[in-house]
């Protein structure tokens, strides 16, 4: 029996240090959850618009190419309800908030609150953001140890970042991140095809979105903050492979949204003033198409505040 506890103590302490080791990184190496939660209270007292959304807006809207203060608080696989989340945690903080962009994606809409792609960022989101999602219980022990949460290649992909860069942030103190160039593995017909395939949950079930959409925009009419939904541009390949009915639905949805007051919707998916040289891979603009991208929204809030 000795030494079988002498061997169990032999494989147990390797797990319980190399578990240790990776919550301390987790807890104590700053990542975008940490950064976009600690420079939005930075631009409390001059923030005049607040970017919400996903990967399309974390990588297609620099606040440095607004005219007024903004910040964007948007990130990779955001959905309608971590933004709605994140919109009621902050908006009474703001001194001077004006505009709310939203963008609306192909599967915005239609979007699961329980896809697996969001299981493991729920945990950093009430970790790192200071959300209650209500949807981790407390005897979840995910809750407690941020080091069980990612799979172990995402793991060994964040520790390789680090070791290379120094750090996990990949964002501006305002919240964008930057990505150069056209990637052209990415940005190409063939990849086109898998990442529509991808985003296509079958769903045309808007309700519980649209909801969401709903009770921001009436908070944003309490507050006279103008809301401005806003269906990013695509290469011209990504486009081809939606389904175009489905397409219809959303761009009838954010239509009739725009009906209501201080509301506005500016499509840009199937855009001519976006070339795919404008985009790194088949959905997400460069740094070049970002600047088009808000230079232009920046001039549709302008002519919507004027």
């Amino acid at each position: 029996m000795r030494k079988f506890l002498i061997k169990l103590n032999y494989f147990l302490i390797p797990v319980v240090l190399g578990w240790l080791l990776l919550e301390i990184f987790y807890r104590a190496v700053p990542n975008n959850y940490t950064e976009k939660n600690k420079h939005i209270r930075g631009s409390y007292n001059d923030c005049q618009t607040l970017i919400l959304g996903n990967s399309h807006t974390f990588y297609g809207l620099n606040p440095d190419d607004f005219t007024a203060p903004a910040f964007n608080i948007s990130n990779v696989s955001q959905t309608l309800f971590y933004d709605k989340l994140l919109f009621e945690k902050h908006v009474d903080s703001f001194a001077v908030l004006k505009n709310i962009i939203i963008p609306i994606e192909y599967s915005s809409l239609s979007h699961s609150d329980f896809h697996p792609e969001l299981e493991w960022r729920k945990y950093f989101y009430e970790d790192q953001m200071d959300l209650d999602t209500q949807t981790i219980s407390d005897f979840d022990v995910k809750k407690y140890s941020l080091a069980l949460v990612p799979r172990f290649s995402l793991t060994i992909f964040s520790l390789r970042e680090y070791l290379k860069s120094g750090t996990l942030v990949e964002c501006s103190t305002k919240g964008w991140r930057r990505q150069n160039g056209v990637n052209e593995l990415y940005n190409n017909p063939k990849m086109a095809k898998i990442i529509a395939d991808k985003h296509e949950d079958g769903s045309v079930d808007f309700r519980k979105n649209v909801q969401r959409l709903k009770n921001i925009i009436a908070a944003c009419n309490k507050r006279g903050i103008t809301v401005v939904l806003v269906t990013m541009p695509v290469t011209s390949n990504y486009a081809a492979n939606v389904n175009q009915q489905k397409l219809a639905l959303i761009t009838k949805e954010c239509s009739q949204l725009a009906k209501i007051k201080n509301v506005y919707y500016l499509n840009l998916f199937q855009d001519s003033l976006f070339q795919d040289t404008d985009f790194y891979d088949t959905d997400h603009l460069n740094s070049g198409g970002a600047k088009k991208c808000s230079q232009l929204l920046d001039r549709f809030i302008k002519s919507i505040n004027n």
